[in-house]
């Protein structure tokens, strides 16, 4: 785990809409907190080439005055915040994923929300994470004000260890509380017996409180003067996660992905999952290893652990 993470630039797709506006906000705090500027991008859907061309020449005078309108809102909620604005042509997922890289975040907005079991949205957000190299944040348009603390999800891979780093980065940097989450849901095999389901639930229960405590460890190692609290919760990781971080300003979830491929591309399933039932900002971050991360099904228990410094 490194002492921190580098992002060198903040890519906000902008839209005109009250998402996209909350999505704007939300860049510029991360902005200031890594003493960077933002860059607004407006994608035009190649689907205007088949209209005339005096309505796309108006299509590009709106483009244009809503990144004007933008970067007027980055002025107004950070003076002498560097702004670039960007117009583009093409299929706006897919337009704002090639922008993406290890150290370039790109942030979108959402109105749409949901909950597992229940209705689901946000089919764009999940094209946007699947084909992203880098991370990407999808902000709900509820998501500025009246949130507090960041949630990581763990576990003990590749994607779980680099979420944690992006996680306590931005907690130490907002100065905000980071409650570390590990889900455990597979159940027992029937072939144990009861008491050999027992002793299995146990080792598991054993070995994810070392996994915590280890986690909790290298962040105060690194992050000494920030907050931690750690939770074991008998739940889907994707279900865990979103209960958790529903009132959080941060999200922070690793998603696997296959090394080894020419377009080593796509989501984890928890990843998946979370993005589908959105509750609060979120960041996805891909790592490329030989295996991803699985899900859990569900338990009504849960575990409860602190710690703060």
């Amino acid at each position: 785990m490194s002492n921190d993470t580098i992002v060198e630039r903040i890519i906000v797709g902008v839209d005109g809409s009250v998402p996209s506006r909350a999505a704007i906000r939300w860049s510029v705090e991360r902005a200031r907190s890594h003493d960077t500027g933002v860059v607004l991008v407006h994608v035009m859907d190649d689907e205007w080439g088949a209209i005339g061309s005096q309505l796309i020449a108006e299509a590009n005078r709106g483009s244009v005055d809503m990144l004007d309108a933008g970067a007027r809102m980055v002025h107004e909620l950070s003076p002498g915040m560097p702004i670039t604005v960007e117009l583009l042509y093409g299929s706006p997922m897919w337009e704002l994923a090639q922008l993406s890289n290890e150290t370039t975040l790109v942030v979108v907005g959402t109105h749409k929300t949901g909950f597992h079991y229940g209705r689901a949205f946000g089919s764009r957000s999940l094209q946007l994470a699947s084909l992203a190299r880098g991370p990407i944040a999808v902000v709900p348009e509820s998501a500025v004000r009246l949130r507090r603390g960041v949630v990581v999800g763990i576990d003990d891979t590749t994607a779980g260890r680099n979420a944690l780093a992006v996680a306590a980065s931005e907690a130490d940097r907002a100065g905000s509380e980071l409650t570390l989450v590990r889900a455990l849901d597979t159940p027992a095999p029937d072939y144990l017996g009861e008491g050999g389901k027992r002793s299995w639930q146990e080792e598991r229960d054993t070995h994810a409180r070392r996994e915590l405590t280890d986690a909790v460890s290298r962040v105060q190692e690194l992050h000494p003067r920030l907050a931690t609290r750690s939770r074991i919760i008998r739940r889907p990781a994707g279900i865990a996660l979103n209960e958790v971080s529903r009132n959080a300003e941060l999200l922070v979830v690793g998603s696997s992905r296959r090394s080894g491929f020419e377009q080593a591309n796509g989501l984890g399933s928890v990843a998946y999952d979370v993005l589908l039932n959105l509750v609060c900002p979120t960041m996805i971050v891909h790592s490329y290893v030989g295996e991803s991360t699985r899900p859990e099904s569900p338990h009504p228990q849960e575990e409860h652990h602190e710690h703060a410094r």
